[in-house]
């Protein structure tokens, strides 16, 4: 559908146009997503499900932005839950008329045309936040907490800087588990993948722009679903509830398929097991886990492809029958001279400040920075820079509002000397001998 913001750029919750005042954004999302769902009923009606499927998800990519501008996390939650109710609308419309077709087509009868009845959507929650296994009263509260775990995020290849090996072999691995093997070739697919590496090498980002590469078409705005999951903070938060809302995280997964199951500190329940330090509610997490990676719910199912993507800075903790689950590890190290400058280029020059200093220089102060301190090295020079060049600010802010918005700040070219001072004030770290551990077991596994 078309951006219903144009000539507009979005700032929280508020659209500036052309240096207007700025417009609150709930009354028009709220509107557009009225707009896209009668759309979808009229379409339904029509028996044009392709239609009603276009403008369901439309509705469902409208209220996840709807959700950034919540002003309390209930609703967010309560929002994103839409969402995802939204999109299973049009995944069970296109279910339902392949079907219905399918059996016409078997039993030469007529297929489904514009103006027949497909059995419409129903005004219950959606399969995949639905399970027999939960009870009627913490339903919502699961839902809630999956909800919470939903992003629809932006991030694309180009914003990761560097580790194009590492991205070309995402793209591989995603393109043999999803294209169409050749007559009757059964082949070997990926579907549960590692990421192992040093702290802030970019494990997040990466599956993040992977969920984007799912998109359903290269036009499409609507990308697969990205579960965001910290381990350690489901055992912690959300305890005694564990297992139910990993089995949820995964039934509304398939129910969305293709979607995006993202374990971030997966090491904190995955250690050797057997021993006394792994208590009961781990041990029960980890096999739920552990089912949901041997996909037997999406046995024979062609039509569902959820990808998990663990993350975890100590693999030689992972206990070797969890890691025997992942059919494909990619160790994601800290970054090159080449990546480096890469990503100071995302970080700094691309977001359009300058610099007197030669790159090539800082890049070479920078080794054994991880992309997350580089990412801290770009705003530390900035910042110093930009309060260095506005020590006014404060007294402009004290005459008002109308002043503060008027106030246009300044800045100058960075130096090496700002530069010199960033850097010596940010360790490393990982160390040379740490990376050269994450080395030798990449080779034992490698060999393995």
């Amino acid at each position: 559908m078309a951006n219903p913001f144009p000539q507009g750029l979005v700032i929280g919750p508020r659209l500036m146009l052309n240096g207007a005042m700025a417009i609150d954004l709930g009354p028009r999302l709220k509107s557009s997503i009225d707009d896209a769902l009668h759309r979808a009923k009229m379409a339904w009606k029509a028996g044009k499900s392709e239609e009603a499927a276009a403008n369901f998800e439309s509705a469902s990519e409208l209220m996840f932005k709807f959700a950034e501008y919540a002003g309390a996390r209930d609703l967010e939650y309560q929002r994103k839950r839409k969402a995802i109710e939204y999109r299973d609308y049009a995944r069970r419309l296109r279910e339902t008329a392949s079907e219905e077709n399918a059996r016409a087509r078997r039993g030469k009868q007529r297929v489904i045309q514009p103006g027949d009845n497909v059995p419409p959507p129903s005004d219950d929650p959606p399969p995949g936040l639905r399970h027999e296994n939960i009870s009627n009263k913490s339903t919502g509260e699961i839902a809630s907490a999956v909800a919470a775990m939903v992003h629809n995020s932006p991030l694309t290849w180009d914003d990761i800087g560097g580790l194009a090996d590492t991205k070309l072999d995402i793209k591989y691995t995603l393109g043999l588990s999803l294209a169409k093997p050749p007559g009757e070739l059964k082949m070997h697919t990926f579907r549960n993948i590692l990421f192992y590496g040093p702290p802030g090498t970019g494990k997040t980002i990466l599956a993040a722009a992977t969920s984007n590469a799912l998109k359903s078409t290269e036009a499409s705005a609507t990308n697969a679903m990205f579960f965001n999951v910290k381990v350690s903070g489901v055992m912690s938060k959300y305890f005694g509830e564990s297992t139910k809302i990993v089995s949820e995280i995964y039934g509304t997964a398939r129910d969305n398929s293709p979607s995006v199951v993202f374990l971030d500190e997966f090491e904190s329940i995955t250690g050797k097991r057997g021993g006394d330090e792994q208590s009961g509610a781990e041990r029960r997490i980890l096999s739920t886990i552990l089912s949901e990676l041997d996909g037997l719910s999406e046995k024979g199912r062609g039509d569902i492809y959820v990808l998990t993507i663990a993350a975890t800075n100590r693999p030689w903790d992972v206990d070797p029958a969890v890691l025997s689950r992942f059919e494909k590890r990619i160790l994601i190290p800290l970054p090159d001279a080449a990546a480096r400058k890469e990503i100071l280029d995302i970080l700094f020059t691309r977001r359009g400040f300058q610099t007197s200093a030669n790159m090539p220089e800082v890049v070479n102060m920078t080794e054994g920075f991880s992309g997350r301190e580089l990412e801290r090295l770009a705003k530390e020079v900035t910042t110093k820079m930009i309060r260095e060049m506005n020590r006014d600010l404060p007294a402009v802010v004290d005459k008002g509002l109308a002043n503060a918005r008027s106030y246009e700040v300044k800045i100058r070219p960075v130096s090496i000397d700002d530069w010199r001072a960033a850097i010596s004030r940010i360790t490393p770290a990982t160390s040379s001998a740490d990376m050269k551990r994450y080395l030798e077991w990449n080779d034992a596994a490698d060999d393995a």
